[in-house]
């Protein structure tokens, strides 16, 4: 269970472009009334040092960006060399899961509430470029 307040947490192993391995620990919460707004905090444990809290209208608005911050993050460490890894294996951690689950890719793709996307169409014109 998550401690220090946060709500959700999720543990790594990132892979410095030095060779050096280090157990990264993430926590989000907790998410607290700060005046007019709601404040999300983001917690470190064996990175670089935390973000400052994100804040938003309400806690969801607070929370998703929070989440999408550490991912943007952990997303430029892997474009500068690094890798993010299950911890205590060599396995590589898809990114695109710490924000989404294939579960919700498909659901998204079947639902009927979807639009279906607009199809471009190319008009092939004569040599003279004329209707």
């Amino acid at each position: 269970m998550p401690r220090n307040g946060s709500f959700a947490e999720r543990s790594l192993d990132l892979l410095k472009p030095s060779g050096e391995r280090v157990a990264f620990r993430v926590g989000f919460g907790p998410v607290l009334l700060a005046g007019r707004d709601f404040c999300c905090r983001v917690r470190f444990n064996g990175w670089v040092q935390a973000p400052p809290d994100v804040r938003g209208r309400d806690s969801l608005e607070a929370l998703l960006p929070a989440v999408g911050l550490v991912h943007g993050m952990l997303d430029d460490f892997v474009r500068r060399g690094g890798r993010v890894l299950w911890p205590g294996t060599n396995n590589d951690y898809d990114l695109v899961h710490f924000v989404s689950s294939p579960e919700w890719r498909r659901a998204e793709v079947a639902s009927p509430n979807r639009r279906p996307s607009r199809r471009r169409r190319v008009r092939v014109r004569g040599k003279g470029g004329g209707r």
